[in-house]
């Protein structure tokens, strides 16, 4: 989810370039058929983010397979705000499916029950809706437990040591970063010597999460550890630990491998990324949502994992073919 500083159009030029360089890549399964073609909408849940870049990579090598296509629109913010008028024209376009990424639990299901009632199928990817009734499949990560490995990796990496250990989330009511704060509650709970201080909002913002940052330093001297639920988060308490000179004794874990995430990992300012699988998200998204427009069985619910990204592992092929890129696989 993290908004790199270019802008909107570039990324969907991007973006664009990317999908056509999948050429024929496939996916992990047979879904479609040569006489199968549709259109195919995807809306991420932001621009320039190469998270995304990679669920529609996935979603491009399932699509090729039928000679369907897909075209990708990015709202220039994680909001309802921005994505509520991009999903409006897109349904006005009347597309077979729309495989979407709602920034909202809430406010994206009425927009999308529209939708559905206009015939368009509906996939959700990556986050999902407080009631996903309307949906055909969500395909998502499984973001409590990745919030517990992200809780085990930190108590690992501080190897004993006590004190206080910070959230910095997105904001109330995304799906996926309310499930990492809710595992890596439960995973730091049996963690001796640590006390938990919960969870504080940076509404997407970089700056709003060095502020929590550097005011949780001043009032918790012993603090230790920092989880960050996004790229924004980290970010900010990046900067806010090298303002207040305490990069050395505070360890952070984080949930970014877009570029700039692995750079955090290679200059050691950040000691562990949790990487999800974006692509395989992209392809099982897909392919739901070709078997429901072909009338072929649907898997309602889908779960991808992740592994932990650290200086010892990156270059490893485990964790590298799962870091964020707007690059698809070569066929």
């Amino acid at each position: 989810m993290r908004h790199i500083r270019f802008g909107a159009a570039a990324a969907a030029t991007l973006l664009a370039l990317s999908l056509a360089a999948c050429g024929d890549g496939s996916g992990d399964g047979g879904t479609g058929s040569a006489g199968d073609s549709f259109d195919i909408a995807f809306i991420p849940g932001v621009a320039n983010d190469a998270y995304y870049g990679s669920v529609a990579c996935g979603i491009q090598a399932v699509a090729a397979k039928s000679g369907s296509t897909v075209e990708t629109q990015a709202p220039k913010s994680f909001s309802p705000t921005d994505q509520i008028p991009i999903l409006q024209a897109v349904i006005a376009k009347k597309p077979d499916v729309i495989i979407i990424a709602p920034t909202d639990s809430k406010a994206l299901y009425a927009p999308l029950r529209q939708a559905t009632s206009q015939g368009i199928k509906v996939v959700l990817v990556d986050t999902t809706l407080e009631d996903p009734s309307l949906a055909e499949a969500e395909v998502s990560s499984d973001n409590v437990e990745a919030g517990k490995v992200a809780a085990q990796k930190l108590v690992e990496l501080l190897g004993g040591r006590s004190g206080s250990v910070l959230t910095v989330n997105l904001s109330a009511g995304v799906t996926t970063t309310d499930d990492r704060e809710k595992g890596f509650a439960e995973g730091l709970a049996s963690a001796p010597g640590l006390k938990y201080l919960g969870q504080q909002f940076s509404n997407n913002s970089v700056q709003t999460a060095a502020s929590i940052v550097s005011a949780t330093l001043a009032a918790n001297a012993d603090l230790t550890g920092i989880f960050s639920t996004a790229a924004f988060n980290t970010e900010g308490a990046v900067a806010a630990l090298r303002s207040a000179n305490a990069a050395s004794r505070v360890t952070i874990v984080g949930f970014n491998a877009n570029p700039p995430g692995v750079q955090q990992i290679e200059d050691g300012t950040v000691a562990a990324q949790v990487v999800l699988k974006p692509y395989d998200e992209g392809v099982a998204a897909a392919e739901q949502a070709i078997n429901a427009l072909t009338g072929e069985p649907v898997t309602k619910q889908i779960s991808t994992g992740a592994v932990v990204a650290t200086k010892d592992n990156l270059q490893t092929p485990e964790v590298q073919k799962y870091l964020y890129s707007f690059d698809c696989p070569a066929a």
